[in-house]
């Protein structure tokens, strides 16, 4: 038996407000769907990864959030540094001048886990873990290594 598919092409914005409708009105635990852009580089690709997001909460530095950014645009991006009620997040394929801030309320979800190449990782594993700790504190040399990266996927 053969299932078609039918692909709908909505705006980010419409897309985001019904994942946050979705937490708040029908208490859905998670939220899985395809990652488009290439800011999180090299661990999340643009269109072949999958992300599954949780309801909003409080993050810590190292999480990966999204959250609305400027009035319509949306990033997910992993925490980098709290100032009080002002989050600070970066992509971790974005050159280290590339950072977005927004508060709490702006927040639409918290990355739990990502599908990559098919197998889920959860963030809380330790394969992630040391990912995420490696690759923050090759901050200085990141854009070489993400230069070296494009032209070896190449």
């Amino acid at each position: 038996m053969s299932v078609d598919k039918k692909e709908i092409k909505v705006s980010n914005h419409l897309f985001m407000h019904e994942i946050s409708r979705m937490f708040k009105e029908k208490g859905k635990q998670s939220v899985t769907f395809v990652v488009r852009g290439y800011s999180m580089r090299p661990f999340v690709e643009h269109e072949r990864d999958k992300v599954v997001l949780t309801p909003p909460r409080t993050p810590k530095i190292g999480d990966v959030v999204l959250a609305e950014v400027a009035e319509k645009t949306y990033a997910l991006h992993r925490v980098i540094k709290i100032e009080g009620d002002i989050y600070t997040m970066q992509g971790d394929g974005n050159p280290t001048g590339m950072i977005e801030t927004f508060t709490e309320e702006k927040i639409v979800g918290v990355a739990e886990a990502f599908i990559r190449k098919g197998k889920l990782v959860p963030l809380t594993s330790r394969k992630w873990r040391v990912y995420s700790t490696l690759w923050r504190w090759l901050k200085p040399l990141r854009r070489i290594l993400l230069a070296i990266y494009r032209r070896v996927r190449r």
